[in-house]
């Protein structure tokens, strides 16, 4: 129940599939956010990454969940965060960030829960797309329906890296997203740079079947510690053993990678494509891979192998 005369919190629900932009459209709403922001963040691995990338951007609250998905395992866990958030911290903006593989819609439910009534008030649920993907992950038979859930419960969508894609490749995602989400609101991005805060245009509050775990849809994820100091050449080589498959089939990579001579690098890889940006905040050195068999002993050595010579 809601303490009386405390406003209820605003909350944004930030949803999209891994390596859509998620964490970077929180970043940049960071910028215009003001004071007292939270975000909490669920990671699939038991070694964030987002969370410190998030901590870097400002002077921010958040809490992390990890090793599974708050629509699932960490359900119960979703709600009672929300609840300590709200009334512990009294912030102005909450922000959740699920995991790319959560049902946008069960979360929904989750957040309607009798004991978030009055605690959060919920001014919508975002979708950040990859333009790049979308057409095809758009299918029923590529990754089933979360992708969808999490596009037709969308109030907003953000579609991002749409520099990436062409004019009439552009039209078609148009096309299909008036089919998905008729009600949505639509904005194109590239690094999901908004003109200013996100504007609610009235949460639809759909809910719908309970979540499923990750594994009914093959993903596993791989969370490992950097043991030293990469060279260039053996951050390079790295980068190219990843891309071939050698660890597996993997769909999404995050990391804050020691470099020597350069300090922390955040590490994002998405598909085929990676970059490499200066970290300026404090965390642990860590790798996070997402995909299909995985190969963790495999990876284990080869970071155990690399840069042992030096301290990160």
């Amino acid at each position: 129940m809601p303490e009386e005369g405390i406003a209820p919190v605003k909350t944004w629900l930030i949803t999209g599939f891994l390596g859509a932009g998620k964490t970077t459209l929180i970043r940049e709403q960071l910028k215009t956010a003001g004071a007292r922001v939270a975000v909490l963040v669920n990671e699939f691995g038991e070694l964030g990454v987002d969370g410190a990338l998030i901590r870097a951007a400002g002077d921010v609250e958040v809490l992390e969940l990890h090793g599974g998905c708050i629509c699932c395992s960490q359900k119960e866990g979703l709600v009672q965060s929300v609840a300590a958030l709200a009334r512990g911290l009294a912030p102005n903006l909450l922000l959740i960030e699920p995991s790319g593989i959560a049902e946008t819609s069960e979360l929904l439910r989750l957040l309607a829960a009798p004991v978030l009534d009055g605690v959060i008030q919920l001014e919508g649920s975002v979708a950040v797309l990859d333009a790049e993907t979308f057409l095809a992950y758009s299918e029923p038979d590529t990754f089933g329906s979360f992708f969808l859930d999490q596009v037709q419960n969308a109030d907003v969508v953000v579609l991002n890296k749409r520099d990436l894609v062409e004019e009439g490749e552009l039209a078609c995602i148009e096309a299909r997203l008036a089919e998905l989400a008729p009600g949505a609101v639509v904005l194109g991005t590239e690094y999901c740079r908004l003109d200013g805060a996100l504007i609610s245009t009235g949460s639809r509050r759909r809910t719908g079947a309970p979540g499923r775990e990750a594994a009914l849809l093959g993903l596993t994820c791989l969370s490992l510690p950097f043991m030293g100091a990469l060279s260039r050449p053996e951050l390079s080589a790295l980068l190219a053993e990843i891309a071939s498959g050698r660890y597996g089939e993997v769909l999404r990579g995050k990391g804050l990678v020691p470099v020597a001579g350069e300090g922390l690098l955040e590490l994002q890889l998405v598909g085929s494509r990676s970059n490499l940006e200066p970290f300026a905040g404090s965390a642990e050195p860590r790798l996070t891979l997402i995909g299909r068999n995985l190969e963790r002993g495999l990876l284990s050595a080869r970071l155990g192998a690399l840069g042992a010579s030096e301290k990160p």
